[in-house]
């Protein structure tokens, strides 16, 4: 009898357990605690300028004011928009403003036809980057970099970063993929002639296995060297100090493996973490966690943090954005988060107009920690 008894006591425990781990870790009284960057700050770029400067001290009282909204791509359009210079977008409509953050990424210029000059390639970004900076938002660029070694696309898994680094026998055609790079960065400049700073966000998701610079196809110390050439390179070769750079990984477990490819404080200005819900009911907890991991690691580092990506495709529940996204930031230090592109019918990230999450989006948006671009201006 004891023995069955034992038996019952531990089921019990074991079912108990199990409710625990999967209970919502959403606190309803949790009250958001900014985070402030002491003013001892040393960026990556020890040149940087002035307006790159300016964008982080903006970047610390959007952060005291509440949580900065975004959209990849945004000024692109969306589902209905092709417009690549126009700042209206799925996004703008339904919320009824601009967003915040807008984010662009360098994919595929690196299989461009060299027949033709690269500058005719970098125009589209450039001329919509200068309209969203000169409407007031902030700029981020990721980087889908092409592989050096097989030229195929970002998610080509053939085995190079060894080869990238000094010594490497790709290292000279990645020279070139900086070289672009900086060309390109160094041309965003406003209206007067000012640079146009951006958060750069290289080499993202590196704990992934998706991307040839992933786990499984490099070591952590091949992974930090990549990182830091690109940021030393870019800002001492060719002159690159428009720049805060961020440091972005996937969604972790703890604070060890959100670390392991840190490349060092000298070379981090930022730190985020992509975050999206693949509807297997868990994104809620996974990202109250993993926002508390890197909270903690920026408080440590005096850094400002980001929700970085984010989003569910094609977002299948009306009520996401207030069921799901707001409980997960809402109490959260990050200074902003970002929504993944709305690219085509089967594949988007942020509502459109007569989508069923709509009404929720405004509802959304309308929360008084929720910062679209017309709340950012005085800041």
């Amino acid at each position: 009898m004891k023995h069955i008894i034992k038996i019952l006591v531990l089921i019990v425990f074991f079912c108990f357990s199990c409710q625990t781990d999967d209970l919502d870790l959403f606190d309803p009284n949790a009250v958001r605690d900014p985070i402030t960057i002491d003013s001892q700050i040393t960026f990556a770029d020890p040149n940087l300028v002035q307006e790159a400067k300016d964008l982080h001290a903006r970047l610390q009282h959007i952060t005291q004011k509440g949580i900065a909204l975004g959209q990849q791509e945004a000024v692109f359009g969306g589902l209905d928009f092709y417009e690549y210079n126009s700042l209206e977008s799925d996004f703008s409509l339904v919320a009824g403003d601009y967003p915040a953050i807008i984010g662009f990424d360098l994919e595929g210029w690196e299989r461009w036809d060299t027949s033709i000059p690269i500058e005719r390639f970098f125009s589209r970004w450039e001329s919509a980057i200068k309209n969203a900076h000169k409407n007031g938002s902030i700029i981020t660029i990721s980087w889908h970099a092409s592989n050096p070694l097989s030229g195929g696309d970002a998610f080509d898994r053939t085995k190079v970063v060894g080869e990238m680094l000094e010594g490497g026998s790709v290292r000279s055609r990645f020279l070139r993929y900086l070289e672009d790079i900086a060309f390109f960065l160094n041309e965003l400049k406003d209206e007067n002639g000012r640079p146009i700073p951006v958060l750069f966000r290289p080499w993202h998701e590196m704990n992934g296995n998706f991307f040839y610079w992933g786990e499984g196809l490099r070591t952590n110390e091949e992974f930090k060297q990549l990182y830091r050439d690109t940021v030393t390179i870019l800002s001492e070769t060719y002159n690159v100090h428009n720049a805060l750079y961020v440091y972005s990984p996937n969604i972790v477990t703890n604070a060890a493996e959100y670390m392991k490819n840190y490349p060092g404080d000298d070379y981090v200005d930022m730190l985020g973490i992509d975050l999206y819900d693949f509807r297997n009911g868990n994104f809620l907890n996974d990202a109250i966690r993993n926002l508390d991991i890197v909270e903690s690691i920026a408080r440590e580092k005096n850094m400002l943090f980001a929700l970085t990506e984010t989003g569910i495709e094609n977002v299948p529940q009306s009520n996401w954005w207030t069921d799901n996204l707001y409980r997960a930031i809402r109490s959260s230090s990050i200074t902003y988060a970002m929504i993944w592109r709305n690219a085509r019918k089967d594949h988007f990230f942020g509502p459109y107009e007569g989508h069923p999450s709509e009404e929720d989006f405004r509802t959304f948006v309308s929360k008084d920690v929720i910062l679209l671009n017309s709340d950012i201006q005085t800041e």
